[in-house]
């Protein structure tokens, strides 16, 4: 079998269950901050999730109730900001984006992405990625069918701060909201967000103090150890080979009728596996393409739903 190094545990395994289960309650906790101050209908009627990152943006939780296609992409984003940032980063920085060319979905998710210190010692990221309703473009909602170009489909933010240390920039989101249809609301859902991660960021500091900065990190480090060492597990329980299947879209507005195809071969060998879209239909003339982030996320939603 093919395995990876492991590192060894540090942690007794009683500690490590009560921050494991911490992580995943702040990340709900993020969850009912949004739902009961966001502004648009969309995140109300919970198109929302949130991650914990560790200072490298690699994810270490999600929500229990958090939508799957968002949250193979959180790490994306928090690594965009990191490498827009790098040596720029402070306490009291707050960022959004939402790029699918820097792991994103689509331009309506927003993401809200907030550094956490510990001492001085830059930890962590709390990320809250809402639907806002209307991100501009040619339509209302910003779905244009036809559009051929992401000009049409709304506005495409990069990593940007919209807190620098602490102070609000409001000439930035003027900016962005200004080029919404409903800039009251989006900028609502902004603080809405911000302020989701906010509480993920008292209740990191919280269990900093409580159980000291070392041993938080050093859990960050092995709940992804064992979120991985689990997964190999699983698959190597699984027959090697490889397996193909197709589904289709139902057409490309710019051509016309004809259904288009989407295939995926499925190869398993040891404890990997490895996933081909290569023979897939070429990007379509409508908003409906999926950039790397939401392509790679649909294959680990499928992977967990049928693993």
């Amino acid at each position: 079998m093919t395995t990876t190094k492991q590192r060894a545990y540090t942690l007794d395994p009683v500690t490590l269950e009560v921050l494991k289960n911490s992580f995943t309650t702040i990340v709900d906790e993020m969850a009912e901050q949004i739902l009961r101050t966001c502004h648009s209908f969309v995140i109300y009627a919970r198109d929302f999730s949130s991650a914990l990152c560790d200072r490298g943006g690699n994810t270490i939780m999600q929500g229990s109730q958090d939508i799957a296609v968002h949250v193979g992409t959180l790490h994306f984003t928090a690594k965009a900001v990191i490498d827009a940032f790098r040596d720029d980063i402070h306490p009291g920085d707050v960022y959004m984006i939402n790029d699918p060319y820097l792991g994103g979905t689509h331009f309506n998710d927003v993401r809200v992405v907030r550094p956490v210190f510990s001492e001085g010692e830059l930890i962590a990221f709390a990320q809250c990625n809402g639907h806002w309703a209307d991100i501009g473009g040619t339509v209302p909602g910003s779905f244009d069918i036809n559009a051929k170009e992401h000009f049409g489909e709304g506005v495409r933010i990069p990593p940007v701060r919209v807190w620098d240390r602490g102070r609000y920039r409001d000439d930035v989101v003027r900016l962005i909201v200004s080029n919404t249809r409903a800039p009251r609301d989006a900028e609502g859902d902004l603080h809405a967000q911000a302020e989701a991660t906010r509480v993920a960021e008292q209740e990191l500091l919280r269990l900093c103090d409580k159980y000291g900065k070392d041993t938080v990190l050093t859990a960050f480090q092995e709940v992804q150890d064992y979120v991985e060492r689990l997964t190999r597990q699983r698959i190597a329980q699984m027959p090697d080979g490889t397996w193909e299947t197709e589904d289709y879209m139902d057409y490309d507005p710019s051509i016309g009728e004809g259904l288009i195809p989407i295939k995926i071969r499925l190869t398993i060998e040891d404890d990997t596996l490895h996933y081909d879209l290569s023979d897939s239909h070429p990007a379509v003339g409508t908003f409906l393409n999926s950039a790397f982030g939401a392509t790679f996320s649909a294959v680990i939603a499928g992977t967990g739903d049928h693993g």
